[in-house]
């Protein structure tokens, strides 16, 4: 009895402690990973947003560009004459996109705006800004006045009579497109910047990097190094983020490109805000990861007992329930696990071996459920399961993906001649496809076919080729076969 204790004491308690001492080592270690892996998930999650927001001010002003060119090719071409024509272009072009104003100035510096009033210009000035150019360009206008938000120019050029078409985007929009305070905190303040570092348009949350004008030239003298660094970046149109001080007040400066001129969004995220989300993520981690790691010791006594009582199982038996569990009951096809993973298998094996998917449904298959019954409609599937094998090779992947879905793919196309033949013959079996033992009917089905690796090197890419081609055929009148390239229709 004493040496069958000693033999369970040596076989169980001494592996439990030694597992103990591992996960114990383990947790140190993952415990400082989570740390720093807290860190990068905040710093890229700040990034990612900040992209977002210059995005989104970059399509504003793509919007406003692609409106503007539109009315000045009008303009051009019919309409440089007709004042009205012109006020209903500019007004149409204001009501379509974020510009607060539009307007037309011809070659000789008449000016009219999207009301219909004659305005007048700084020629020298006008001059200065946008003449000469023959392409859409973007400036920056300060205000002079407190009060009144700068601005940016969209200049569109009318070539036909060297006329410009003038668009005024309000740099304030940027405090609605960039909700700082929502993302990183109350303290969080947003800027517009040039290459140089001007503050094109600050937020509405002061701070001091924002008190000079320019958010480098605010910056500690210990930071310059870490500040000039971020400045090449963003010269690179690099997204990125940096943490700076500016009289005392630290921040990490989370930058991305707009994509204009030059042009970048800042948003100033306070230290404390990034230290305590960083802090909120380990804390979280590990709270999971105590919970998990009493539940692996839970799970290591009960799976050593259980094993200790358990012999293993015949391994006959586990091939037979793997076949059961790959086999769709209805029709004795692969269902769908079974399909993909075997249809994965050679996508792996024989990654620069030709196939071809076919994603097909039953046409009007709800209709035959209402009308004719559900144990008539399981009866076409199964007669469909039961007699579409036929067609193909034994080595070829045909399964039942759920519903009146099937899945057929084709291993080794020699040729693209190969895989139009053997779409006509899976046409042709449709054409001749009856179901019901007693009262015969005729289903058809809606095809769609897509090749490996043309139209898609993995399993997902390539189905969603076929499906996209499958909705083509039943677009085109159901009861046909499309390919996702069209390549049965090409001459």
């Amino acid at each position: 009895m004493e040496d069958e204790q000693k033999r369970i004491i040596f076989q169980w308690l001494l592996p439990l402690a030694g597992v103990a001492v591992v996960v114990f080592i383990m947790f140190i270690h993952f415990s400082i990973k989570v740390k720093e892996d807290a860190a990068d998930a905040v710093e890229s999650d700040m990034k990612e947003i900040t992209e977002k927001y210059a995005l989104k001010i970059n399509n504003d002003l793509q919007c406003i560009e692609t409106a503007g060119r539109l009315s000045a090719q009008t303009i051009g071409e019919e309409a440089s004459e007709d004042k009205a024509v012109i006020i209903q272009l500019l007004k149409s072009t204001v009501d379509q996109t974020q510009a607060y104003e539009a307007v037309y100035c011809d070659e000789k510096g008449r000016a009219v705006d999207s009301k219909g009033d004659y305005i007048n210009l700084d020629m020298e000035a006008y001059d200065e800004v946008v003449g000469g150019h023959t392409r859409p360009q973007y400036y920056y206008l300060p205000s002079e006045e407190a009060l009144v938000y700068s601005k940016l120019l969209v200049v569109i050029p009318v070539e036909e009579n060297n006329g410009n078409l003038i668009l005024y985007y309000p740099l304030k929009r940027i405090n609605e497109l960039v909700n700082a305070k929502d993302k990183f905190g109350q303290n969080a303040f947003t800027a517009m910047v040039d290459a140089e570092g001007t503050i094109l348009q600050p937020g509405i949350v002061g701070s001091n990097f924002l008190k000079g004008g320019n958010i480098w030239a605010s910056v500690d003298k210990g930071y310059q190094s870490d500040a000039v660094k971020a400045r090449v970046k963003m010269s690179n149109m690099t997204t990125g983020s940096v943490v700076l001080a500016s009289g005392g007040e630290e921040r990490t400066l989370v930058y991305s490109s707009i994509g204009i001129n030059g042009w970048s969004l800042v948003i100033g995220v306070d230290n404390e805000y990034v230290k305590n989300t960083q802090n909120g993520i380990w804390t979280r981690t590990l709270k999971m990861l105590y919970q998990l790691l009493g539940v692996m010791m839970l799970f290591y006594v009960l799976f050593g007992f259980s094993n200790y009582l358990v012999k293993i199982k015949n391994a006959e038996k586990s091939k037979n329930l793997q076949e059961k569990a790959d086999t769709d009951l209805l029709t004795g096809l692969n269902n769908k696990l079974a399909t993909e993973r075997k249809i994965k298998e050679y996508m792996r094996d024989f990654p620069d071996s030709p196939g071809m998917l076919f994603v097909l449904d039953i046409d009007n298959f709800k209709k035959i459920n209402d009308t004719m019954g559900h144990a008539f409609g399981d009866e076409v599937l199964r007669t469909l399961g039961k007699h579409i094998g036929a067609n193909f090779r034994v080595t070829d992947i045909i399964g039942r993906a759920g519903g009146d879905e099937f899945m057929i793919f084709l291993k080794d196309m020699k040729s693209d001649a190969d895989t139009l033949h053997q779409a006509e013959k899976l046409v042709k079996f449709f054409h001749g496809f009856q179901a019901g033992e007693y009262v015969k009917y005729s289903a058809t089905a809606s095809i769609g076919a897509a090749v490996f690796p043309v139209h898609g090197s993995d399993f997902e890419t390539l189905y969603k080729s076929a499906d996209k081609a499958l909705y083509k055929a039943k677009e085109r009148g159901k009861n046909q076969l499309a390919f996702y390239d069209d390549r049965d229709r090409k001459e």
